[in-house]
């Protein structure tokens, strides 16, 4: 995906002129004039202007060069392409990437482009989608609290770290049986750097967990979540899944204390077309939560260390490169108080810190609900936020347990 968008945004610098998208502004300037436009997505735009078509058709035929700003990322990247179409120069200012492209015609010039983008070029594109997560709130895979990273974080540390349990109950158990969670919520960001802009969004998800019992000390989970996002007007798709093993040191099966570490392997995928980003991830967590219980209270710490790390992937003639090496550590406390044996109310913050580089260094995230016990399940309704200085954000969520 990213090396297709290169080769797109390049082609058209060679075959016609320039083009934007929004979140986006692409400003190219001709022999005669300067044209700025503006989008919510790349590849589209970029058709448009290999067909020399729509805001740029003026600037057919001549010296051309501009610059893309990505999010809040001013000159994200530079171009000039003569107006042959014979000779086209590419440079990524915050990585240090440049390269000239050059040939007899304008044909053998495209496929010259099309040739390095398809191997060395996959590299270059996933650098400058790194300096994106940590310089913009547009990070598709890492960098801010809707990234991928921080949804395979999130996906571990709230379904073993933050445990629903059932009300009455004298300690919580080992997970087991079926559970489904339902989310969604609205997003407000700055851009990112150099830009005061706010780009605004909303976000729906889904969660399915799957979990077997054997004793009281070990249980076996595998959950899967799928999260749209869009970002003005522009699409994002995460997925994440986590294989975990839960492990009771202490499982308080009398009440008291309780102490569950589960260490677990995840992986994910965050893409979007139209902001022309994506990649695939791969990474281990381990999650700790310690739990008091007494009469009727239940206080938890929860804490986690997560490991996130992009994989290549090789699609047909394409290489695709994900540069993503994050550590994130989530920490927090949570406390529930029964209403009798049918209900019960819990209320949880957590501080959560991207240890490497990122456009969200650390955020705090409220956490309440309310649940109701429903034979030997659980339905669980509540509120999520995650605060930070430049990234906030309010959603709601549902959460149903089938216990076997």
């Amino acid at each position: 995906m990213r090396s297709l968008f290169l080769c797109a945004l390049l082609i058209t610098l060679i075959a016609t002129n320039v083009h934007a998208a929004d979140p986006f502004s692409l400003t190219a300037s001709g022999n005669s004039a300067t044209i700025t436009a503006n989008g919510n997505n790349l590849v589209d735009l970029a058709g448009n202007l290999i067909d020399s078509k729509d805001q740029f058709a003026s600037l057919n035929n001549q010296n051309v060069s501009g610059s893309l700003r990505y999010g809040g990322l001013n000159n994200a990247v530079l171009f000039s392409r003569n107006a042959a179409g014979t000779s086209a120069t590419l440079t990524i200012p915050s990585t240090g990437f440049t390269r000239t492209f050059s040939a007899a015609t304008q044909a053998q010039l495209e496929d010259q482009v099309v040739d390095f983008f398809k191997q060395d070029g996959a590299d270059a594109y996933a650098k400058f989608l790194s300096e994106i997560d940590e310089k913009t709130s547009l990070g598709v895979n890492d960098g801010n609290q809707q990234a991928t990273t921080a949804m395979l974080a999130d996906m571990g540390f709230y379904r073993f770290g933050f445990i629903t349990r059932r009300p009455g109950d004298e300690s919580i158990p080992l997970p087991t049986g079926v559970d489904f969670k339902l989310s969604g919520g609205v997003s407000s960001a700055n851009a990112g750097t150099d830009d005061s802009q706010d780009l605004n969004g909303w976000y729906g998800q889904a969660d399915m967990g799957l979990s077997f019992r054997f004793g009281d000390r070990f249980a076996l989970t595998w959950a899967n979540g799928f999260r749209y996002r869009e970002v003005e007007g522009a699409a994002i798709y995460n997925y994440g899944t986590t294989i975990a093993l839960p492990i009771a040191i202490i499982p308080g099966n009398e009440g008291g204390f309780s102490w569950r570490v589960t260490p677990a392997f995840v992986g994910g995928f965050g893409g979007s077309w139209d902001l022309a980003a994506g990649g695939i991830l791969v990474g281990g967590q381990l999650t700790n939560s310690m739990s008091i219980h007494a009469g009727g209270w239940s206080v938890t710490m929860g804490n986690q260390i997560g490991f996130y790390n992009g994989v290549p992937v090789t699609f047909s003639d394409f290489d695709f490169q994900t540069d993503v090496d994050q550590t994130i550590v989530k920490n927090g406390l949570q406390v529930a108080r029964d209403l009798g044996d049918g209900a019960f109310i819990d209320v949880g913050v957590a501080y959560t810190n991207f240890l490497e580089d990122a456009f969200v260094d650390n955020y705090i995230s409220p956490d309440l609900g309310i649940g109701f016990r429903l034979g030997g399940s659980v339905l669980r309704i509540g509120y999520h936020g995650d605060f930070a200085d430049n990234f906030t954000l309010h959603g709601a969520n549902a959460t149903l347990v089938f216990s076997y």
